[in-house]
């Protein structure tokens, strides 16, 4: 997983992928299992805003 910001920038139209907010949603899914197109899907779901 990416380094992991102390606070959210809000990027838009999609979070950052060291926003402390998409790491959470990632940690939610399990995605420290997950590797290659499962974990690039996953991260994807997690960075819509």
């Amino acid at each position: 997983m990416p380094k992991v910001k102390k606070k959210c920038c809000r990027s838009k139209p999609k979070r950052c992928k060291s926003c402390p907010v998409v790491h959470l949603r990632l940690k939610k899914a399990g995605a420290d299992d997950l590797s290659g197109k499962d974990f690039q899907k996953a991260l994807k779901i997690a960075r819509v805003y």
